[in-house]
């Protein structure tokens, strides 16, 4: 731990003394508040842990506290009793600047955080687990909390926290948060999305290439020659607008593909990758989606990731199919690699 870090413990730690602290769980709560203010897919692939505390607390209002940016995924979410917009500068890359003056003042000045206060939650779970969330519960005097320790700090104003694992499934991990609080009675760990009505078969291949850095993507130049290489299937290809550059210049290069970039909303991506034959991806919400609905998904990884196996146990799902480096393979897919395990994906 740095010093830096150390000396943000210490602080977390000193306002612990002046916020309400309960040693034990409050036995019948009557609000749990959970923050998950981070990008898409970290929300997606802990939307299990809303069912866990509704099954363990059924008459509890669960309050899920995310960014704006999240809300579509949230609705029509029977186990969610009210979402909280935290647009909070820390941990995604919606909010900019970011940064610790930002963030405090955002804890100790913001409309927002005055609202989560004036909600009067019994619990909260920072399921991210830092120092500015604990900072954030604190100040809003909900007086049992649950953190993370061994990630980004904050454990020292907790109550309760969850062992961080990088071997372990994050979705797992978030259920343990329920686990703390007696839920014997755990949902499966997978993302769940609620639509008000099953997807119907498109019989697509969507390519859904968005990334949230970069560095961490496929090269954009190997999903172009990956959908020609596919030939005649049926390509979508969905994304933000930033992504319409690259959607373009699959359209040139291939038969097929239909561009929906930045004109689907969330929810009717969600509806596209439902009903699709397969979902072919960067490491992006994309891959949480498609898992939500049981579609098979191939997630390609850029140079940053050393292992796409311990990538698939800490985000994958039985369908999720993650080709990167890794012991036996050196370097970056190339599309003629990806394309021969796509096809056989395919004839299944």
């Amino acid at each position: 731990m740095s010093w830096r870090r150390e000396f943000f413990e210490t602080f977390v730690q000193s306002v612990r003394a002046f916020a309400p602290n309960l040693e034990v769980p409050p036995i019948a709560p009557e609000k749990i508040f959970v923050l998950r203010n981070n990008d898409i897919g970290d929300l997606l692939v802990i939307t299990p842990l809303f069912e866990a505390l509704k099954r363990r607390f059924p008459k509890t209002e669960i309050l899920a506290g995310v960014g704006s940016w999240n809300r579509e995924i949230l609705a029509g979410n029977p186990h969610v009793s009210k979402i909280l917009e935290v647009n909070a500068p820390w941990h995604n890359k919606f909010v900019q600047p970011q940064g610790v003056v930002a963030a405090l003042k955002y804890v100790y000045l913001s409309n927002e955080a005055r609202v989560v206060r004036g909600e009067h939650a019994e619990i909260g779970i920072d399921v991210l687990g830092s120092g500015f969330g604990s900072l954030l519960l604190m100040q809003a005097r909900i007086p049992y909390r649950l953190g993370v320790r061994g990630y980004a700090g904050g454990n020292s104003g907790v109550q309760g926290q969850v062992e961080h694992c990088g071997e372990e499934h994050v979705g797992r991990q978030a259920l343990r948060f329920a686990e703390l609080l007696g839920c014997t009675d755990l949902p499966e760990n997978r993302p769940q999305i609620f639509l008000g009505r099953v997807p119907a078969p498109n019989k697509s291949v969507v390519i859904a290439p968005g990334v949230g850095l970069p560095g961490k993507g496929w090269p954009a130049d190997r999903f172009v020659r990956l959908c020609k290489l596919l030939g005649n299937e049926q390509i979508v290809v969905i994304g933000s607008e930033k992504d319409r550059a690259l959607a373009s210049q699959i359209c040139e290069k291939s038969p097929w593909p239909q561009d929906l970039t930045g004109i689907l909303s969330l929810r009717e991506s969600f509806e596209m990758i439902g009903g699709a034959r397969l979902v072919i991806c960067n490491s992006s919400m994309a891959m949480h989606a498609a898992a939500a609905f049981r579609c098979p998904s191939v997630v390609v990884l850029g140079e940053q990731f050393p292992s796409a196996s311990q990538h698939w146990r800490q985000w994958g799902y039985p369908e999720t199919t993650v080709l990167g480096r890794d012991e036996n393979h050196p370097d970056v897919f190339s599309p003629e690699e990806v394309v021969s395990i796509v096809r056989k994906i395919l004839s299944r």
